[in-house]
């Protein structure tokens, strides 16, 4: 028999605040994982991430053991490396000093390939660049607003993991989203086998999801979007879904951030037990 999960359970929390419904576990041997009483609601957790960038996440956790030193930062900055680069262990203490540089050199990104051709014509920061290639730096991108933060915030390095870089917007985080769903079957045949009316397929995303979709409900500072000012507010496009799935539950588990699609339109989430990472 099937347990319960912590997750599920949590999932299942969500749903029945948000709707005022009340769901049984039904997952007893492999079926859907809740349905209403009436069995006119059925819901299915998954959860959408990436192995290769969890096991760089827990290579990078011990990076956040151990201070940071060097030249204080005037603004926080979110660099972006491969889950499989070396020394992700030490990576934070040794690209510190490297972005403090770009800084000086009144930079303010990064980019790997505008960084390769620097170094084949011999330009200016060529040996700043040919540090941070070497350590598989793909982008590194400088808060604008986090300069003007309270006096004693204390500016850092953000390190995402898994390549592939960040989504536009919340509308191409869903296409990703979509595109990552539409790979798997479990779900669909789930879903499908239940019969019940409203079928709702609850994904849990967090920082293993790849970047591009997890972003925009992510929330972790640096923000540059908190307010959704940049395209990461609301979804203002359909998912492309499996006829299987009337309702999709998009939440990041860290930030407790999320948006309900019913089938016609978006709205926003909130688990009011999350801390923003």
């Amino acid at each position: 028999m099937n347990k319960e999960r912590l997750n599920e359970r949590r999932a299942k929390e969500i749903v029945q605040r948000e709707l005022g419904i009340s769901l049984d576990h039904s997952d007893k041997n492999g079926g859907v994982d809740y349905r209403s009483q009436d069995g006119s609601i059925a819901v299915e957790v998954t959860r959408v991430t990436d192995e290769d960038v969890r096991r760089g996440l827990r290579a990078l956790s011990e990076s956040d053991k151990s201070p940071v030193t060097g030249t204080p930062l005037r603004a926080c900055w979110l660099v972006f490396t491969s889950q499989t680069a070396p020394g992700l262990k030490t990576l934070k203490q040794r690209v510190h000093p490297l972005v403090a540089q770009l800084e000086q050199a009144g930079l303010n990104f990064f980019f790997d390939q505008r960084a390769q051709r620097h170094l084949l014509q011999g330009r200016e920061h060529a040996n700043l660049y040919h540090e941070l290639l070497q350590m598989k730096v793909e982008r590194a991108l400088a808060s604008p607003d986090s300069a003007a933060r309270e006096p004693d915030h204390q500016h850092r390095v953000y390190v995402a993991v898994g390549g592939g870089g960040s989504a536009s917007g919340s509308n191409e985080a869903v296409a990703l989203l979509s595109e990552a769903l539409a790979a798997t079957t479990d779900n669909v045949g789930k879903l499908t086998a239940s019969g019940a009316p409203q079928r709702h397929l609850f994904v849990w995303i967090d920082g293993a999801t790849p970047f591009a979709i997890e972003r925009a409900l992510s929330h972790r500072p640096p923000s540059w979007d908190d307010d959704g000012g940049n395209g990461f507010g609301l979804p203002t496009e359909s998912p492309t879904l499996d006829p299987a799935f009337t309702h999709l539950w998009v939440v990041h588990e860290g930030s407790g951030r999320g948006w309900l699609w019913d089938g016609e339109a978006w709205r926003s989430l909130e688990d009011d037990r999350s801390e923003p990472q």
